[in-house]
């Protein structure tokens, strides 16, 4: 019998910072569904209210003329991925993704925690080509006490 397919919502938001508290919404709720504990849910809102934060602060940080920011969720039987698509500028992942956390004082520090809060991590970005960052939480059966 084959695998239930997994089930994407998206949410395409002006890149404002007003609008990451509809990301997070989302998150919680797709999450809570899904039966994820309390503390997961926390740990997928404040990843995906970074992820977004990132993506505003690249892109802009809210001027008319910049592109919406998509975030994409992906629920599956075991597992919620989050994916956040901007058309910024791009970075070299190198530089952020390689440093120790010492050295990211003034930019970047929210890669290691989302980095911290989630199963996987993925960063896709290219100088002028835009960034999509994506993490995936897997649900785990609570553990009960005999």
């Amino acid at each position: 019998m084959g695998r239930e397919r997994d089930v994407a919502f998206e949410l395409e938001m002006p890149a404002k910072a007003k609008y990451v508290s509809l990301a997070r919404l989302l998150a919680g709720s797709i999450a809570r569904r899904m039966k994820f504990s309390e503390e997961c849910i926390d740990d997928l809102k404040i990843a995906v209210s970074e992820m977004c934060t990132n993506a505003i602060v690249h892109t802009g940080n809210g001027t008319a003329e910049k592109p919406a920011i998509l975030v994409r969720f992906l629920a599956g039987t075991d597992h919620l991925t989050i994916e956040v698509r901007d058309q910024g500028p791009g970075f070299d992942t190198g530089l952020i993704l390689g440093c120790e956390r010492s050295e990211l004082l003034d930019k970047g520090f929210g890669i290691p925690l989302i980095q911290s809060l989630v199963d996987v991590f993925e960063c896709d970005s290219h100088p002028k080509g835009g960034t999509v960052v994506s993490v995936t939480k897997y649900l785990r059966p609570e553990k009960r006490d005999s």
